[in-house]
């Protein structure tokens, strides 16, 4: 993949995980917060979508026994099922024991994604998981739950690429792929149009179009509309529309009058709801 005009920051987050200092990585979502946060330790151990607990606490022990720093016995399988079985206390206490057996080849380095949506009880074992570990945090922002435990960390905010770094960018995935020159230019130039300065954004339209094997102009906009979820209440207006209309009619009959009646609160209501979904639309991808 890609790596484009994030040299400095790289440069900036190994010398505070080098200096055994925690790192906060935050920024808009496609910015590149991830593929930076891998970059940073080569023998990190990554962990995306951390909650709930259980989950957490259970994939962590499984890569601290791949590593060699939790002595459970027998094949993955059983010892999945095993490290599964413990409760919340024993494994965190587990994690902590494998975490500093560890220290002996260098600090350990965890990367937890996502960490904007990490609970109350996530943020307390994370607690205990920095007292042993180097940890890089990666979230959008901080919420107020959060920033207690975040304010010792090295905050490093990832901006969105430059026009010349998104062009870069955009020019190297072509060359991997293998674009026609006379398509090239026309094609470089929607693509960082399309991105804004978001690399995930150029990466998935790139990738997406070579998959379905039309690396064009024509084909990265049909990828476009493809990725852009549209919502539709038409169907659902219209029979909520027929069985108020029935139930009025039954209850109490219908005249010309309540029919207009009811006929021009429903077109009214009918606009409002269309408009309401197509501003949804508009911020789907």
């Amino acid at each position: 993949m890609a790596f484009i005009g994030r040299a400095r920051l790289l440069a900036k987050c190994r010398q505070a995980v080098d200096a055994g200092l925690d790192v906060w990585l935050t920024g808009e979502h496609g910015v590149g917060k991830t593929a930076l946060a891998k970059r940073i330790a080569s023998d990190a151990i990554y962990l995306v979508q951390i909650a709930p607990a259980k989950e957490l606490l259970s994939t962590l022990l499984l890569e601290c026994w791949r590593r060699g720093w939790h002595d459970a016995e027998g094949e993955e399988a059983e010892v999945e099922k095993a490290l599964g079985r413990l409760d919340q206390k024993a494994a965190a206490n587990a994690i902590v024991a494998a975490l500093k057996r560890a220290d002996g080849a260098g600090q350990p380095v965890l990367i937890l994604d996502d960490f904007g949506s990490a609970s109350p009880t996530i943020i307390r074992i994370c607690r205990r998981l920095a007292e042993v570990s180097t940890v890089i945090a990666v979230g959008v922002q901080a919420t107020t739950a959060q920033k207690p435990f975040l304010f010792h960390f090295t905050h490093i905010e990832v901006p969105r690429l430059t026009r010349g770094e998104s062009e870069e960018l955009t020019r190297r995935l072509l060359d991997e792929y293998g674009v026609p020159q006379k398509e090239r230019a026309a094609l470089l130039r929607h693509v960082v149009e399309a991105a804004q300065g978001l690399p995930a954004i150029a990466h998935e339209l790139v990738k997406r179009a070579a998959k379905r094997g039309d690396l064009s102009l024509r084909g990265v906009r049909q990828e476009e509309l493809h990725g852009h979820k549209t919502v539709d209440m038409t169907p659902g207006i219209i029979v909520a529309s027929c069985c108020l209309l029935a139930l009025r009619y039954a209850v109490r009959g219908m005249n010309d009058a309540d029919l207009t009646v009811l006929a021009g609160l429903g077109t009214v209501a009918f606009l409002v709801l269309r408009l309401y979904a197509s501003r949804l639309s508009a911020k789907r991808r």
